[in-house]
């Protein structure tokens, strides 16, 4: 026990000296070492010379409690899914955008009232989202009647990956993405409002070199759009600490500190000496103090993490930031609260006064009224998820109406932002850099252990249903991804796309099988979502066929059988890629049906 102990601390220790070097280079103003062939990164030159003691004033971690540290959705979920299923907007038909909001000034009801407002803000919001927009969120009316609010907060949260919608169902019809979430916000700024982006976490949904590579791109837009603050979720700390670290060095501030760094915690503690609890924000005369929080039940869910990684229990760690919130004398307090909606309550109502509290919480579409918490004065809005939507909260020197709110579906009526639309390539041009096998998309064993042939090869007894599977879309399906008919930005180098857009590839864990599709040039009779995609792969069936192995009647009856997908379960098939958000009108009754008489086709001729 004690020699492993000391090799834990030998790891730390070296860990350390590592990110220290990196500090210093980063101080001096040096290059970042990459992987061969990328170009050098450069730190943020907020850390400047001399900046590294005195970075963010005053915001540094206070002495808290410790704790013991505590992906894909399931198809399972995605076959309840019902497109078709009635939106929270028809209770809400004809109600103007801009909604006042009840505030600390304007007394409501409690006790029965708000736990049926909880109740309905429940049911709202653990529905599952509709991706597809609607007219109206095609034709929204922003903010028309809010007059020189004094700061306006730009909420969003759980991008979960999706730094743009996939646009397999026509981006037209789809909902959020990066591109579409600065043109809005450069909209509201230039009405010449005082606008603050605040992000309530979890930028990414998995570990992996991809997610790091995402998180590190989604940052860069983040500090481009001018974010005020963001928070981490669970899935943002599975990446490696290095990752974690160099985003915290990167925007930690500009060059005198003013600003501040972007991503602040009450609870996690990623790297001491860079830290950063809370901030404050000024706005006139006014001040806005802001920090976020890894919910408990969250953080549980986080089975290994980082060895200088420490996750503190909130309730606790929130407490000690509040009362440095307090002596600053903010006008207004936000917390950013990657939590549950109960949890976010209880935080809410353990550590009282909040303005406003920022969730994470909550499944589907974020309800179109804040919540007042009950027992409490603090308002709470939610973000929804996979970045769909963005939030508008405005603050106002009016008595009765103090705060107002307003939500926005990131749908096509906002134009693709130019500077995103750039970035998003230069991420796709890094991932086509790194390569599968730096991506970490190493060839696995299929669960059958067989080996793919390609959809030609079956196609020379199966010729009826290969003649229709090659006016199918899915024969045309690995195009679509190198010359994308909207966005004209290839894709066919993203493990994300590829997965459902060749053949041979896990469709839900993106990565690929041996024998499967690896590039153009290698494999080109693996392109197209193929006849092995739905059957499995094929090669001792078609050998067998063909004589290239003795083969006997009862073998060639068994490989026959392995071949065949029953009816009934083509059905769950296809749901592997024809998820809610690549295809949310294969979720509507009787769809399936539908599809299949676009691809029928049975056997051999």
């Amino acid at each position: 026990m004690a020699k492993r102990q000391q090799s834990i601390e030998k790891r730390r220790f070296l860990r350390r000296a590592a990110i220290l070097s990196l500090l210093i280079g980063a101080s001096l103003g040096l290059p970042i070492l990459t992987a061969a062939g990328d170009p050098p990164k450069r730190f943020f030159p907020g850390l400047g010379k001399g900046k590294l003691g005195n970075l963010w004033q005053g915001n540094k971690r206070p002495d808290l409690p410790s704790a013991p540290n505590s992906s894909t959705e399931k198809i399972a979920r995605e076959k309840t899914v019902q497109a078709g299923e009635r939106r929270s907007e028809e209770s809400h038909e004809g109600e103007p955008v801009g909604i006042p909001v009840n505030t600390p000034q304007t007394q409501i009801p409690t006790n029965k009232v708000d736990r049926a407002q909880t109740s309905l803000q429940e049911s709202a919001t653990t529905a599952p989202p509709v991706n597809v927009a609607t007219e109206a969120e095609r034709n929204q009316v922003i903010a028309p009647d809010w007059k020189d609010p004094w700061a306006v907060f730009f909420v969003t949260g759980r991008q979960f990956g999706y730094m743009e919608p996939c646009g397999c169902t026509g981006l037209e019809n789809q909902k959020g993405g990066l591109m579409r979430r600065d043109s809005l916000l450069e909209g509201i700024r230039n009405r010449g409002w005082n606008v603050i982006p605040l992000d309530a976490g979890n930028q990414v949904r998995s570990r992996g070199k991809q997610s790091e590579i995402k998180f590190d791109w989604t940052s860069k837009a983040f500090s481009m759009m001018g974010y005020g603050a963001v928070t981490f979720g669970e899935d943002d700390l599975k990446l490696s600490q290095d990752t974690l670290v160099y985003q915290l060095v990167s925007y930690a501030g500009d060059s005198n500190g003013s600003n501040g760094p972007l991503f602040v915690s009450a609870n996690v503690s990623i790297f001491p000496d860079l830290d950063t609890t809370h901030k404050v924000i000024r706005v006139g005369n006014k001040k806005i103090g802001i920090t976020g929080v890894l919910g408990d039940e969250n953080a549980s869910k986080l089975e290994t993490v980082a060895d200088s990684l420490t996750i503190k229990p909130a309730k606790e760690s929130l407490a000690a930031v509040k009362k440095l919130l307090d002596a600053e004398r903010c006008d207004f307090t936000v917390l950013l609260a990657h939590a549950s909606l109960e949890e976010s309550r209880l935080l809410a109502k353990s550590v009282p006064g909040f303005s406003m509290v920022i969730t994470a919480g909550g499944y589907g579409e974020p309800t179109y009224r804040p919540e007042l918490i009950p027992g409490t004065e603090t308002q709470m809005v939610q973000v929804g998820t996979k970045g769909m939507y963005a939030g508008l909260v405005g603050l106002f020197n009016d008595a009765k109406e103090p705060l107002r709110y307003q939500r926005l579906a990131l749908s096509s009526q906002f134009e693709d932002s130019p500077r995103m639309v750039e970035l998003f390539s230069k991420y796709q041009d890094q991932l086509k850099a790194e390569g599968m096998e730096r991506l970490g998309k190493r060839p696995q064993n299929h669960p059958t252990q067989r080996e793919f042939v390609g959809s030609e090869k079956c196609g020379e007894c199966h010729t009826a249903a290969y003649d229709i599977w090659k006016n199918t879309p899915h024969a045309h399906a690995t195009d679509s991804i190198v010359e994308p008919p909207e966005r004209s930005l290839p894709r066919h180098f993203d493990p994300e796309c590829i997965s459902c857009h060749t053949t041979g590839w896990n469709p839900q864990d993106f990565l690929p099988y041996k024998t499967g599709y690896e590039s153009l040039e290698k494999t080109p009779h693996m392109t197209g979502n193929g006849c092995e995609n739905c059957h499995g792969p094929g090669k001792n069936h078609a050998d067998a066929e063909s004589g290239d192995i003795e083969a006997t009647k009862e073998l060639l009856a068994k490989l026959r059988q392995e071949m065949q997908l029953p009816l009934a379960k083509a059905h769950d098939k296809c749901l592997e890629c024809h998820d809610i958000d690549n295809s949310p009108d294969f979720h509507k009754d009787n769809a399936f049906e539908e599809y299949w008489e676009q691809v029928k086709h049975y056997g051999k001729d």
